[in-house]
């Protein structure tokens, strides 16, 4: 990725409203995430569930690149599939543009580790995913950057 490239994604996504819609799993109230900024009631929440981390992700879009919504349907369908057979939960999300130009349809999963949110990443085509650590400021991880060391 180009570095302009990268700085106008950068610019995107940090434009962007993260909205969790009610779940068990963050208190049964909406709650919206924002790149860089800390999310105090969310952590308090997750913390009390014994959860450190969290990821939002999306199947949505790869690339950054418009796809039919029939194909974002079948390959969210798909990551909901995976994250569940693995065990997380997954709370209903939407991230959309402050100034309305687009949204996607993603995921909220408390637990999951940043590594293993870059690998779904990876997985799906997705330029970055947000992720976060209780008592930290959410972050907008590039996900062709993020990989797991070796053992």
């Amino acid at each position: 990725m180009s570095p302009h490239e990268r700085e106008r994604l950068t610019a995107a996504y940090t434009a962007t409203r993260y909205v969790i819609r009610p779940h068990p799993s963050t208190g049964g109230v909406e709650q919206i995430l924002r790149a860089g900024a800390l999310h105090p009631a969310l952590d308090a929440t997750l913390a009390a569930r014994g959860h450190r981390e969290w990821a939002f992700l999306t199947a949505w879009n790869p690339g950054s690149q418009w796809r039919s919504a029939e194909e974002n349907r079948r390959e969210q369908e798909r990551l909901i599939a995976q994250l569940v057979a693995g065990g997380w939960a997954v709370a209903s999300a939407l991230g959309e543009a402050d100034d309305g130009s687009w949204c996607e349809q993603s995921l909220f999963v408390p637990g999951l580790p940043r590594e293993e949110a870059a690998r779904f990443g990876r997985a799906y085509g997705q330029v970055a995913v947000l992720v976060g650590r209780t008592g930290g400021q959410a972050e907008l991880m590039f996900c062709e950057e993020a990989h797991t060391p070796a053992p």
